[in-house]
């Protein structure tokens, strides 16, 4: 699911910040905290934050700190460098004209002999505990806007399952019918195919019984009804984490389904169960990246 969010605030008495985070459609949570070298300390908490509220998804989250005054910079001098540059020096000093000694200006043109470095960022666990709470504020605002996005994509399925409700109690309602149509349909099918053989009326009742019996889809149905049940629940219940559930259930919906038109003998169950398959498999492009 898509969604943005943005908090910004003080962090301590020395940074001002901003957490914003960006999410898109993904079947599973890729969770991307972007920062800059010097606070890769914050990078765990702020992931702590976000797996927290987030289980699907690709979701990239950004931090921008920045100081109220400037930081005092580190300088360092390579003493050991400094000491064999002066030693040589004095050397050809001895030998030739050389003066042997040395300016700032001097030191600062030799390569590596000055390193002027920004102090490194250090967080108390204060500063931490406020920039944990920005990022709740960030998440909360993702999350919103995914909910508003869910609730949109739930008005979306109601017609569809629906259909599904409608086709299921069609297919019910007429069970008995279609078994009573198969038994027939074999009796004919047999008398067609040896119509100069005595037929025993018992043997060919049990038959016509067994394959009315293997044609049973009693089972199928009642499952289908509890699926459907169950991911009506969901949806109404919208609980942290579902979207895996009713994706489970969809496809479970759909192995019924399969079952159900390897059962049916009847063209017109077999048109309902194509429309009930067109159905579940855009319900479930809806519910893969649903949260």
């Amino acid at each position: 699911m898509t969604g943005f969010g943005r908090a910004r605030g003080p962090v301590g008495q020395d940074w001002d910040a901003e957490i914003f985070a960006r999410g898109v459609n993904s079947r599973f949570l890729d969770l991307a905290v972007q920062t800059r070298e010097s606070e890769t300390v914050l990078e765990a908490p702020l992931r702590r934050v976000f797996a927290r509220h987030l289980h699907r998804g690709k979701v990239e989250v950004g931090l921008r700190l920045k100081r109220r005054r400037p930081a005092t910079p580190e300088v360092a001098v390579d003493e050991r460098l400094l000491d064999a540059l002066l030693s040589k020096l004095q050397a050809l000093s001895e030998r030739y004209p050389v003066d042997a000694r040395l300016t700032a200006r001097d030191l600062l043109a030799v390569p590596q002999m000055v390193i002027v470095e920004s102090a490194a960022a250090a967080f108390s666990p204060e500063e931490i505990a406020e920039l944990e709470a920005l990022a709740e504020q960030a998440a909360g605002a993702l999350v919103a806007m995914r909910e508003a996005e869910g609730a949109s994509i739930a008005g979306a399925l109601a017609p569809r399952l629906a259909v599904l409700r409608s086709r299921t109690a069609s297919l019910a309602a007429r069970r008995e019918e279609i078994a009573r149509a198969l038994a027939a349909s074999i009796g004919e099918r047999v008398r067609a195919l040896f119509p100069d053989v005595p037929l025993d009326p018992g043997r060919l009742e049990q038959e016509a019984a067994l394959a009315a019996d293997r044609a049973d889809v009693s089972e199928e149905l009642e499952r289908l009804s509890g699926h459907l049940d169950q991911f009506e629940g969901l949806i109404a219940k919208a609980p942290a984490g579902g979207g895996k559930t009713l994706d489970f259930l969809s496809q479970e919906i759909l192995r019924e389904l399969n079952t159900l038109g390897s059962k049916s003998r009847d063209l017109r169950s077999t048109r309902e169960v194509l429309d009930m398959k067109a159905e579940i498999e855009k319900i479930r492009e809806q519910v893969q990246n649903v949260e």
